[in-house]
């Protein structure tokens, strides 16, 4: 194995800056020793800063005997006794959830739970284009008249104090379960379970909407298990739950460390054989075995269609399949989410185009360091997938908008180290209001206030970013011979996923390689095969050569191992990430 200390300095590949880092070599070689791992497997664990055998052990080995506390977390005392209280005096609960993947699996965890334990329970989603996001008064006044007494809030409401306030004073008690952002005035809740509230605990800071909403049906679980709730019957199993927080933290790309690695590894192999009737349809759909689901179905199969409703409109009939018991009538809803799906890819494509043409027709948006784009046609519910690539391609926070009633409303989106949420926090007095996280945010303005925050939010940027933009490099592993990547080595590779934020698939650096029979696919992607001494392996790069181009000749690769399924055949195949 090579060292990639040393590599001095960066290299400038065709897409990014290839950033070397100098490896722990004590931590590497311990770790190495002590679990008889491959010195290239532990490397790749030290370069994740996990420097000793026992984190690196636990690391590998997820285990849910080692979730911290769900008591770290604030307000969670509360919550519970509340819950509990509408359980024993029988009162209706409403789970008031969000659009959005992980706010449908929050609202489907809480619901069927509250539902097994007897509560007289229902669940409501906003539409996304009638109400927006959060608690609204419409809705409270609807429940108050329907004699609610409690709503549980999932993956919303931190932000909401004047609803909440409006809520007490019809009589509804509120708790709020959140991940996002609290705001410097906190809503007057019943309880406020936020990790990102005061001191919520290292382990649980990161964690999604879901991941909160599994953790308080944990601590009700316990609360009830105390005052003998289950002593001649079963509790209920919470791990059969963990399908649903798995896809969750998946699609809203929750950093996949400590409690958010454990409850998502866990939950894809819950997922591989889950007796929902819902995702079992879904995964029909989606073309899934039934034995195997990784990260990547998640992301780019499962979560784009249960997102696909609720971004063109109502998210019911996502909640509903994840809610359904007859596979039958899944079938039906998965069937409807699989069309919603293509008219959402469709109306994505569209608003790409027209967002990229307006940037690159507008010479002073090339000198400027965000983008802050509106229109009064785009489709509300596209704007933060669009954003997303627009951040990525021109390498600038992103912020996307469309006219709303009261002015104009939207998403921004951003890439390590610029940070969003603090960036809007910065020019809050020309916003009507705005919430999210550290990349991701929404937004609300006046028309009037348009122009002033655009160039608020560019001051910003110019000031975070003094180089001229979010810097596109990447940040390699390893360097390793071609002989190295063995079946064996892939095993252990295994052991790191599911890959994501916080733990991305590993980067591998080779140089001194034969190219033979380059070629470009679909006039986009490079394909080749790769020889260095007596090995030879198949390589593509998606995206990396631009129509009407000949196949480049790479000297130096950045790439990740990968099995490729084809024909009931499995094989190595490297995935080129850049090169040059």
């Amino acid at each position: 194995m090579g060292s990639v200390n040393d590599m001095a300095e960066p290299i400038q590949g065709v897409r990014y800056l290839w950033r070397f880092e100098i490896p722990d070599h004590e931590a590497t070689a311990q770790i190495s020793k002590t679990l008889g791992l491959p010195p290239l497997m532990a490397a790749i664990l030290a370069r994740r800063q996990i420097t000793s055998a026992a984190k690196a052990r636990e690391f590998l080995e997820p285990n849910l005997r080692n979730l911290p506390s769900p008591h770290q977390l604030p307000d969670i005392a509360k919550a519970v006794e509340r819950i509990a209280r509408a359980l024993k005096r029988d009162e209706q609960i409403v789970v008031y959830g969000d659009y959005d993947v992980d706010g449908l699996t929050a609202t489907a965890v809480l619901v069927q739970f509250i539902s097994k334990l007897g509560g007289q329970v229902r669940w409501y989603v906003p539409h996304r284009v009638r109400e927006g996001y959060g608690l609204n008064s419409e809705a409270l006044r609807y429940f108050s008249r329907e004699g609610v007494g409690l709503v549980i809030t999932v993956d919303c409401g931190i932000g909401d104090h004047k609803e909440i306030q409006e809520a007490r004073e019809l009589g509804l008690d509120v708790v709020v379960t959140d991940h996002h952002q609290p705001p410097s005035i906190l809503p007057e809740a019943s309880a406020l379970v936020n990790p990102k509230q005061g001191d919520g605990g290292k382990d649980h800071r990161d964690m999604a909407g879901v991941g909160v909403a599994f953790y308080l049906a944990t601590a009700l679980r316990a609360h009830l298990r105390g005052s003998g709730r289950w002593r001649t019957s079963n509790e209920p199993n919470l791990k059969a739950y963990l399908d649903l927080v798995a896809i969750g933290t998946l699609a809203d790309m929750a950093p996949l460390t400590s409690t958010n690695r454990i409850l998502a590894s866990i939950g894809l192999e819950v997922l591989a054989r889950t007796p929902r009737a819902g995702l079992r349809a879904l995964k029909e759909i989606c073309g899934l075995q039934e034995s195997r689901v990784s990260e990547g179905d998640v992301l780019f199969r499962l979560g784009p269609r249960l997102n696909a409703a609720g971004r063109l409109g109502s998210a019911d009939l996502s909640l509903r399949l994840l809610l359904s018991s007859d596979l039958e009538k899944a079938r039906l809803l998965a069937r409807e989410l699989d069309k919603s799906n293509a008219r959402r890819q469709a109306a994505e494509e569209k608003l790409f185009a027209e967002a990229s043409d307006a940037i690159e027709g507008d010479g002073s948006a090339h000198e400027s360091r965000s983008l802050v784009l509106a229109s009064s046609g785009w489709p509300k519910g596209l704007l933060g997938l669009v954003a997303s690539r627009l951040a990525e391609r021109f390498g600038k926070p992103t912020i996307l908008l469309t006219r709303a009633d009261q002015g104009w409303e939207g998403s921004g989106r951003s890439r390590d180290p610029f940070d969003l949420y603090q960036a809007l926090d910065s020019c809050k007095q020309h916003l009507v209001r705005f919430g999210g996280h550290r990349l991701a945010a929404g937004v609300a303005l006046t028309h009037q206030q348009l122009g002033v925050f655009r160039s608020a939010f560019e001051k910003i940027a110019q000031e975070k970013l003094i180089h001229g933009g979010i810097p596109q490099s990447w940040p390699v592993d390893v360097l390793a011979r071609l002989e190295e990547i063995t079946p064996a080595l892939m095993a252990y590779l295994d052991q790191l996923r599911p890959f994501g934020e916080g733990n991305p698939e590993p980067t591998f650096y080779c140089e001194d390689f034969r190219v033979e029979n380059p070629r470009v696919l679909k006039d986009k992607h490079l394909k080749m095969t790769l020889r260095q001494g007596k090995v030879r392996f198949d390589a593509i790069g998606f995206n990396l050569v631009r129509s009407n181009r000949p196949p480049p000749i790479p000297k130096r690769l950045l790439y990740s191992p990968a099995w490729n399924y084809w024909r009931g055949e499995k094989r190595i195949q490297l995935q080129i990430l850049d090169y040059c």
